[in-house]
C-alpha cells in the first residue's frame, strides 16, 4: 500500500492537468477562429508549440539528430498526427459545435485499434475488441445523429472523423517505425512539430484572416499553443512513463466531459440528446477495445514467464541428466 501512494500522487495532478488541457483544446479553437483561418489557427498552435519544447532541449542541452531513413516517417507522423488533424479540427469548428468536436474526437483509441491491427499483425484484434469496435463505431453514427440528415452538418462531422482517422494512422504508423530511434520523449514531439509547421506554412501565410486582431482570439491561440499541444506532449509522456500506458489512454474518457462543459457553459453552445448518448456508446466500445487489448498483453506476458521458466528449470536438470 505504501508504494502505491506515491506512484498515485506522482501522475494524478499531471494526468488531470493533461485531461483538462486537451479538454479546452476545443473552446480554445472556436475562440481563436474568430480572427484567425483554420490553417492559421493550427500553424500558430504548432509554432508555439515546437517552440516551448525546442526551449526545453536548449535547458537540457539535448541535441537531437535524426537518421537519414526515418525522415519519410518523420513527414508521414508530422502531417497526419499533427498538420493535417489541427487544421481539420479548426475548419470542423467553423460548421460544428466544440463540444460535437471534443465528443468525437475519443474516437481516436477506435482507428488506432484499426491501424493498429493493419500495420502490426501480432497485435491484430480478438473477437473482444472486434466487439469494442462495432459497438464504438455504431456509437459514432448515434453521436452524428445518422437518422436525421438535417441533425448535423455531415460536412463538418466527416472533418472531424478524417481528423480522427489520422490519429489512429499517425499512432500505430509511430509504433511501428518510430520506437527504436533513440531520441527522448521530448525530441520526438519536437520534431513531429517542426514537420507539421512545415507543411501548412504556405497555406498559413497565403490566407487572410477571419477578423479583426483582437486580444481574446489571440490569447486563445497562444494557450492552445503553450497549454494543448506544447505542455500537454510533455504530461503525456510523463504519465505514460509513471503510470503506464493502461492510465495514460484512459484521459480519452475525461477529456469529453471537459470540452462538453466548457462548450455548454461558456459559448453556451446546445447539446442534442443524442451527443451524450452516442459519446457513451463510444466510450464503452473504446473501453472494451482496450480492455481486450490490456488482456492479450497480461496473457502473452504470463505466457512469455512460463516459458522462460521451464528453460530456467530445464537448464538445471541438465547437468543432473547427464
Amino acid at each position: 500500500m505504501s508504494s502505491a501512494a506515491p506512484s498515485t500522487r506522482g501522475w494524478i495532478g499531471p494526468y488531470l492537468l493533461l485531461a483538462g488541457l486537451w479538454g479546452c483544446s476545443f473552446l480554445f479553437i472556436a475562440t481563436a477562429l474568430q480572427t484567425f483561418a483554420p490553417t492559421q489557427v493550427a500553424f500558430g498552435r504548432i509554432v508555439v508549440g515546437f517552440a516551448m519544447l525546442a526551449l526545453i532541449l536548449l535547458v537540457r542541452r539535448e541535441r537531437v539528430r535524426v537518421e537519414r531513413r526515418r525522415i519519410g516517417d518523420f513527414v508521414v507522423v508530422g502531417a497526419v498526427m499533427t498538420a493535417i488533424p489541427f487544421v481539420l479540427f479548426a475548419l470542423a469548428e467553423q460548421r460544428v459545435s466544440s463540444v460535437l468536436a471534443g465528443l468525437v474526437n475519443a474516437t481516436t483509441p477506435l482507428f488506432t485499434a484499426v491501424f493498429v491491427a493493419l500495420l502490426l499483425p501480432a497485435e491484430r484484434p480478438d473477437r473482444v475488441q472486434v466487439g469494442g469496435l462495432v459497438i464504438g463505431f455504431g456509437g459514432i453514427a448515434v453521436l452524428l445523429g445518422v437518422w436525421d440528415s438535417g441533425a448535423i452538418d455531415l460536412a463538418g462531422g466527416f472533418m472531424l472523423l478524417g481528423a480522427t482517422f489520422c490519429y489512429g494512422l499517425g499512432n500505430a504508423w509511430s509504433r511501428r517505425r518510430l520506437t527504436s530511434t533513440g531520441l527522448s520523449t521530448v525530441a520526438l514531439p519536437a520534431i513531429q512539430l517542426a514537420v507539421g509547421a512545415l507543411v501548412i506554412l504556405p497555406f498559413a501565410v497565403s490566407t487572410p484572416l477571419t477578423g479583426p486582431l483582437a486580444p481574446a482570439p489571440a490569447l486563445a491561440l497562444l494557450a492552445l499553443g503553450l497549454g494543448g499541444t506544447g505542455l500537454a506532449y510533455v504530461l503525456f509522456w510523463r504519465v505514460l512513463a509513471i503510470a503506464g500506458a493502461t492510465v495514460t489512454a484512459s484521459v480519452t474518457y475525461v477529456i469529453p466531459l471537459v470540452s462538453t462543459t466548457l462548450g455548454v457553459l461558456v459559448l453556451h453552445e446546445g447539446l442534442h440528446w443524442y451527443e451524450p448518448v452516442g459519446g457513451a456508446v463510444v466510450l464503452a466500445g473504446v473501453a472494451l477495445t482496450q480492455w481486450g487489448a490490456a488482456r492479450r498483453r497480461t496473457a502473452a506476458a504470463t505466457a512469455l514467464q512460463a516459458e522462460q521458466e521451464t528453460q530456467t528449470t530445464q537448464k538445471a536438470e541438465a547437468p543432473l541428466r547427464g
